[in-house]
């Protein structure tokens, strides 16, 4: 399985590996202090910060869209892959 390097700069930038989506979202899960259990709510309070970060609209339909939405915004780069 391929391992997608991601950075993602809201706030301190950090850098992470993740080959599915389950990977990107549990490290972005580890990541976040009050993080929600649920993928879908947790989905859409990332996407809230973000928006309030970037003043753009962020897509938290399913991760596919959600991951887009940030690379437009600007704040998810992927570094490799």
């Amino acid at each position: 399985m391929t391992q997608t390097r991601y950075r993602l700069s809201m706030g301190e930038p950090f850098e992470f590996t993740a080959s599915t989506d389950e990977q990107f979202l549990g490290t972005l899960r580890e990541k976040h202090m009050y993080a929600k259990s649920d993928d879908q709510a947790f989905l859409r309070q990332v996407a809230a910060t973000a928006c309030e970060w970037t003043g753009k609209s962020i897509n938290f339909s399913d991760v596919a869209s959600f991951k887009r939405s940030l690379e437009d915004a600007g704040v998810l780069e992927v570094v490799n892959g």
